[in-house]
């Protein structure tokens, strides 16, 4: 999986940071099944949450604040930046294992029903005064999770294939790559990820082209190739369905929220 980690890692709408907002790279035992732990502040605006392929269970600060189970997006939408929040996020192919639930159960948002043992984590969370307190208490119920822990590998070699090809093959090609049937990796994925595997393909593409554009000197004609797009305008289409902007509309947006946002990685 640190292989598939490193080769797939996207990006949110404000990939620059944005006040009130930070991460921490979890220890290294969760690494390879947590993307970080993030807080974020009260801001006077509505934020844009894009589909990055990650889900999270995100804990509301206030007094009176629940938690809720995000899984995987499929299209945009814009949060209300009131809150006091504290998230853990997982990757798509690994929220399964630790949350012990099979995702063609259709609890969306409930977090009892999507994960297991969600009383210990309030306990932690709510216990903890800061945000390294709740991440090192929330790190310690999840690391009792991991042991035995067996990761499908019809649907990881599925999952890398996909990244390898930017979300560009079709079901027959993974059908013939893994050696597995078309309905075994809809069950695998609809199981373990909550999306079918075109379904998954297609936000993998989404977050390979905005890292692109975010990296700088994107050229559209080049990215039509290179993402399998039948022409310009149906990149731009698909592109402005997942984020709910142009291209150029997007990056104005993510410069505009650049700020004092920061990763810090415990591993160092």
């Amino acid at each position: 999986m640190d292989s598939l980690i490193k080769k797939f890692q996207p990006v949110l709408s404000t990939p620059f940071g944005h006040e009130g907002y930070r991460e921490i790279a979890p220890c290294n035992a969760l690494k390879p099944f947590i993307s970080c732990f993030w807080e974020q502040h009260r801001i006077n605006t509505y934020i844009l949450v894009i589909p990055d392929a990650r889900m999270d269970i995100i804990f509301d600060l206030g007094e009176n604040g629940g938690d809720f189970f995000c899984a995987l997006d499929e299209s945009s939408y814009y949060s209300n930046g009131g809150s006091e929040l504290f998230g853990v996020r997982f990757y798509a192919w690994t929220a399964g294992l630790l949350s012990r639930h099979d995702f063609t159960r259709e609890e969306r948002n409930q977090s009892d029903g999507y994960f297991n043992g969600m009383e210990e984590l309030r306990a932690a969370v709510r216990g903890a005064q800061t945000f390294e307190e709740r991440v090192s208490a929330v790190e310690n119920c999840l690391i009792k999770r991991i042991d035995g822990i067996r990761a499908d590998n019809n649907l990881l070699n599925a999952v890398d294939f996909i990244v390898d090809n930017r979300g560009t093959a079709n079901i027959s090609e993974l059908c013939m790559h893994t050696a597995v049937s078309a309905r075994t990796l809809e069950r695998l994925f609809n199981g373990n990820i909550g999306a079918s595997p075109k379904t998954f393909s297609s936000l993998v593409r989404y977050q390979m082209l905005w890292r692109d554009m975010v990296r700088g000197g994107f050229d559209v004609p080049d990215a039509v190739e290179k993402y399998g797009y039948s022409d310009q305008s149906h990149l731009l289409n698909d592109f402005k369905k997942r984020h709910l902007m142009n291209p150029k509309q997007a990056l104005d947006y993510a410069k505009n929220f650049q700020n004092v946002a920061f990763l810090q990685d415990k591993s160092k």
